[in-house]
């Protein structure tokens, strides 16, 4: 492979008198590893480049100092240079990224080529790495010159990348417990202001900030037995260039793999002398045949069950306006994603209205929509605060909306048409008056239907409601997605391990959940020290699974013959939106979850309309005219 084929066009272009402070704020706002400098920006003609490294020797918020003064003029790549002789290059002389020029003789740039960038074209090649395990290539020479910790001060930091080249350092818990809770690297430097040492000022500095003060919390790590594209693949997209290895059992480091070890692995293989230690990825196994998932209409949703029993016209008595709820927490459209995440942490609520700078409501949030922000970008999303997803981007904007005096089942009709998990109840003249979720629906049953349904009269038939703790999380959660499922029952073949619930699934991050899974190659959030921010945690890379993220729920479920008020029961002893069901001989038979007493509801409403009955409750006051008449 070429240069050029690896090489992209650069975001930040300037000419060689812009201020040196510009060009630092540039390369912050671009997030770019690399800035041109150019003649003019119609001929592109080379004059240098400035790296991370360049800009963070400007100590101070001010600055004399211009684009050319700072620049580098070596090395370079050249158009029709082997990626490998450029990889090589950049190594030696320990820099990240290099302009790519049109040749010698005709000095253009022509592109710009990261480590990033180079690993990204390698593996879009489907170049296959020829050392497959992060053990084969991973720096274990002179470990201590590539740790820090927390409460080191940054100028010792800066000085190592400076002067020594090192592109990041692994923070580790202490110099005595050397478990990773973050890395800091060149970029953390430039992101933030907090490092400066005010050598070019007056006014100087009292006292230097800590590391902690500007790492990256929650470092990405690897095992010596993670395959190395899981490691490229994460190292690539969010410009890492290096990553710590840890020990499995006792989590303390015990090397780094570098952006160039990665680079060596798909270009030269392993390191001399190393042993290849097994492969031990948990792949997500096979899907087979007849657990993938098909498309059902949603006729089909509403009425597939387990075990028909016949079907009642008669209406439970409860209109909307008896169980709506005066209001709702709400954020603006302006706020972001991880606020409303906050604000359900806060209220300990599972829904959010979305209002407009007017107050009108707009759209509503919940935890099942939450997930297409969370999963978006992994883990690694909720430690950039510049990352700003907002909330248009995830609300839901169709909101079914039900008259006051539209019966409870009515009510879940329109729920379960529109998939939907919140209704507003309007009066007569359109008027807002409240707000039904799911679980006042859930609720308003378990109240008044009593002994009325079987748990196998209303779940859904067949293996649809399970799924082994080795599938991969997105087949999982696709699965409730189309089948209108809020749990699945976690089964092994022999015994019944808990469930994966909506309510607890936007906490746990999986990846691109809004355009469609790219890979299985996921991460997952590890924590050290349950609930302990300050012990730190990791993101491992590792597939993620149905097991990851489920709820352990060993001896707690329900038979088919059971009243299905007692699984209402179970679902809010244990704060989760299923219960696993089995048969009368114990063997497993699915889930039964919130959504599946929507679904029975929503049958007495479709058979009403189809007989062309009315799905509206009288008010009380009309029901005792009637009867003191009759």
């Amino acid at each position: 492979m070429k240069a050029w084929e690896a090489a992209r066009k650069p975001r930040v272009v300037v000419l060689p008198d812009a201020p040196a402070t510009r060009v630092r704020a540039l390369l912050r706002d671009e997030e770019e590893p690399i800035a041109v400098v150019v003649q003019d920006e119609k001929s592109m003609k080379h004059v240098g480049y400035i790296t991370w490294r360049e800009v963070i020797q400007i100590t101070s918020h001010y600055s004399n100092l211009r684009a050319v003064d700072i620049a580098l003029d070596w090395p370079l790549a050249y158009r029709d240079d082997d990626l490998e002789t450029v990889v090589k290059r950049m190594e030696e002389e320990k820099v990240y990224a290099v302009p790519v020029l049109e040749s010698k003789d005709n000095p253009v740039v022509v592109g710009v080529l990261s480590m990033s960038d180079v690993v990204k074209a390698l593996m879009a090649a489907g170049y296959v790495p020829k050392a497959e395990t992060v053990g084969e290539v991973m720096t274990t020479e002179d470990l201590e010159e590539y740790i820090t910790t927390p409460d080191e001060r940054v100028n010792r930091v800066w000085s190592d990348l400076v002067y020594h080249g090192k592109l990041g350092k692994v923070v580790v818990r202490s110099k005595d417990e050397p478990i990773p809770v973050g890395i800091i690297t060149l970029k953390e430097f430039v992101e933030t202001g907090r490092w400066f040492f005010h050598r070019e000022s007056e006014r100087g500095l009292k006292t230097v900030a800590k590391v902690k003060r500007i790492m990256l919390r929650g470092a990405p790590v690897a095992t010596p037995e993670t395959p190395i594209e899981y490691a490229a693949k994460i190292m690539a997209e969010n410009d890492f260039p290096i990553l710590p290895v840890i020990d499995e059992e006792t989590g303390r480091l015990v090397g780094v793999l570098t952006i160039y070890d990665v680079a060596r692995a798909y270009l030269e293989g392993a390191k001399p002398g190393r042993v290849k230690p097994a492969k031990k990825a948990a792949l997500p196994i096979e899907v087979k045949p007849e657990e993938q998932v098909r498309y059902v209409t949603t006729e089909q949703m509403i009425r597939q069950v387990l075990v028909e029993k016949p079907q009642v016209e008669t209406l439970v008595g409860i209109r909307a306006a008896d169980i709506a709820r005066p209001e709702l927490p709400a954020v603006t459209i302006n706020d972001t994603v991880e606020h409303a995440r906050r604000m359900m942490i806060r209220y300990r609520t599972s829904y959010l209205l979305v209002v407009d700078d007017k107050g009108e409501i707009v759209g509503v949030v919940t935890k099942w929509s939450m997930l297409k922000a969370i999963g978006l970008k992994g883990p690694i999303w909720k430690r950039r605060v510049h990352d700003r997803y907002f909330i248009d981007y995830v609300m839901e904007t169709e909101i079914p909306r039900v008259k006051a005096d539209d019966s409870l089942e009515e009510v879940a009709r329109k729920l379960a048409e529109a998939k939907a998990e919140v209704a507003i109840v309007e009066d007569e003249q359109g008027r807002i008056i409240g707000f039904i979720t799911k679980d006042d629906v859930v609720d308003a049953y378990a109240r008044t239907m009593v002994g009325r349904a079987k748990v196998e009269n209303v779940m859904t038939p067949g293996r649809i409601g399970i799924v082994h703790p080795h599938h991969s999380l997105y087949h999982a959660v696709k699965k409730m997605q189309t089948y209108y499922l809020d749990a699945l029952t976690v089964y092994d073949g022999s015994q019944i391990l808990g469930v994966v619930s909506a309510n607890r699934l936007p906490f746990v991050a999986y990846e691109d959940a809004v355009t469609g899974i790219k890979s299985r190659k996921l991460i997952w959030v590890r924590k050290l020290v349950k609930g302990a921010a300050r012990k730190g945690r990791y993101v491992k890379i590792t597939p993620l699974l149905v097991m990851d993220a489920m709820v352990p729920l060993r001896d707690v479920y329900v038979r088919t013959s059971d009243d299905v008020v007692k699984a209402i029961e179970l679902m809010k002893q244990h704060n989760v939106d299923g219960v696993p069901v089995v048969d009368e001989e114990g063997r497993v038979a699915g889930v039964v979850t919130k959504t599946d007493i929507i679904r029975e509801l929503a049958r007495t409403a479709r058979l009403r309309i189809e007989r062309g009955l009315p799905v509206k409750v009288e008010k009380r006051e009309e029901q005792e005219a009637k009867a003191q008449t009759s």
